[in-house]
């Protein structure tokens, strides 16, 4: 067995794997720290029992001694790590909280959509304290606004309008927008605010009213100068059509470093999360796994109950969406 690994290992093929994933491995530590220190860092092959070529990097922290970086608890990197990574600059202070030194272009979503991520709305939709020295606080909760995001579509125009590009009319995305902007925007992850970080709870609580602080204003700057309220409860709310104000979305964008023509919508889903398609059967409806467009067709569109492809509507399964568009961790405040 270790002969045929020793002769796997040698081959040009082999060799070209082990160079590529040190490549990626450096090129995301670069992404993530670039600030650091590169001489202080290793990347190291690893190869598995299935002989999948990887690369992990390391911490020269001692002599003799590597610390695994993204494999360890960030809550637990020693002042000297931190240092080597670029991140320290007030003694004492989370690098959570210091200004990173680098404006670079933020991913859209903050979290890839097939993973799992915590809940904004259990976070912001309960009683919360707010501390005003270490030993008072008053309660207070937050007008829940995490609602409504679940679009049913009933005619192909408006379907193929949602599938053709992100449309900030959509109440959705104007909130995953404002979540955007008031977290991965700002540098601020849920580590700050949540129990993935270790705080005083009067610095996770100054954090948490500014988030929602900043979702609200963004929503309500969203309006532009007639600032029609349009949140969801108020009788011009319209959560598949939406008041917002092209101009105002451009400004809001181009302070945050944003493209405007970024997609802030929810893509992981049945028909790229336009929904699933339903059909109206013996007085109800019954749901399918078929794709749109495709043989099935609104009555706009030309399809027919007479044919059996007749869509009733299109919709998705409720998903918090507006959770993937904040990031879970951040090297530092923009």
């Amino acid at each position: 067995m270790f002969k045929h690994f020793e002769k796997w290992a040698q081959r040009p093929n082999t060799k070209a794997k082990e160079a590529t994933a040190q490549t990626n491995t450096w090129t995301a530590f670069t992404k993530q720290f670039p600030d650091a220190d590169k001489n202080q860092f290793v990347a190291q092959i690893n190869i598995d029992e299935n002989w999948n070529v990887s690369a992990e990097m390391f911490f020269k922290a001692e002599k003799g001694f590597l610390q695994s970086l993204f494999g360890s608890d960030r809550r637990y990197w020693s002042q000297k790590m931190k240092a080597a990574l670029g991140l320290t600059g007030m003694a004492g202070f989370s690098y959570q909280l210091l200004p990173i030194k680098t404006k670079k272009g933020l991913p859209i979503p903050a979290v890839d959509f097939t993973k799992t991520v915590l809940s904004l709305k259990k976070l912001f939709n309960q009683l919360i304290n707010i501390d005003m020295t270490p030993d008072t606080f008053f309660m207070t909760q937050f007008r829940e606004i995490f609602q409504q995001t679940k679009l049913r579509h009933n005619s192909a125009a408006e379907s193929k309008r949602w599938l053709g590009g992100p449309h900030m009319s959509y109440w959705p995305q104007q909130l995953n927008f404002a979540v955007f902007c008031a977290t991965q925007g700002c540098g601020i992850s849920r580590e700050i605010f949540d129990s993935g970080l270790a705080l005083p709870p009067q610095i996770k609580a100054f954090y948490k009213f500014p988030v929602y602080f900043t979702v609200r204003r963004i929503l309500y700057q969203l309006a532009g100068i007639q600032s029609i309220s349009t949140l969801p409860g108020n009788p011009t709310f319209n959560k598949s059509d939406n008041h917002s104000d092209l101009a105002s979305y451009k400004r809001i964008c181009d302070e945050f470093g944003i493209s405007p023509s970024s997609d802030f919508r929810f893509t992981n889903g049945a028909n790229h999360r336009l929904g699933s398609i339903y059909f109206y059967v013996l007085g109800r409806s019954m749901k399918t796994k078929k794709p749109y467009p495709g043989y099935n067709k609104f009555s706009d569109e030309g399809g027919k109950a007479i044919k059996g492809n007749l869509i009733y509507y299109i919709k998705p399964e409720d998903v918090p969406q507006y959770n993937c568009f904040a990031p879970n961790t951040a090297s530092g405040l923009t």
